[in-house]
């Protein structure tokens, strides 16, 4: 059958449209091809971003109870060091921000305001709050959180 084949039977616009059809059909196929590899990427994405909760859950888990009347400095800066860590590493999107905003929130805002209390920390010759504000990140995102916070309870019309 196909030793029969005659191009002189197909006519040139029928040709065109076959051509046009094949080149329509390879388009979509590329398309198809990068909404997956787009879709896989941004999960691969999301799911080394939710793997790096772990160790900074170990970080916020080990943070002790912050008495800003009988500060300790070593606490202290722990603190202000894993509370810039964090807020870092959402800032950085090196985290899915959901997942620390659901995980962390609470403590997050009460380390950062135990902190910003205390009148004075040894040997440092300053107080929490100009502690923080050499961790900007930190200040950002505890401001961030803070602004949450008091929206939350907003009435919405």
């Amino acid at each position: 059958m196909i030793a029969n084949f005659q191009p002189s039977l197909w006519s040139k616009p029928v040709l065109e449209i076959i051509s046009a059809i094949g080149s329509l059909l390879a388009g979509s196929a590329t398309c198809a091809g990068l909404w997956v590899a787009y879709t896989v990427h941004k999960n691969q994405k999301l799911l080394a971003q939710r793997q790096l909760i772990i160790p900074l859950w170990d970080y916020m888990s080990s943070l002790r109870k912050f008495d800003p009347l009988l500060p300790i400095t070593g606490d202290a800066i722990k603190i202000v060091n894993t509370l810039e860590l964090v807020a870092i590493c959402c800032e950085g999107e090196m985290i899915d921000e959901k997942v620390i905003l659901r995980t962390f929130t609470d403590q997050f805002i009460n380390h950062y305001e135990s902190i910003k209390s205390c009148p004075a920390i040894p040997g440092l010759n300053i107080n929490g709050e100009k502690l923080l504000l050499e961790n900007l990140s930190a200040v950002q995102f505890y401001r961030k959180l803070d602004n949450i916070r008091v929206n939350a309870r907003r009435l919405t019309p």
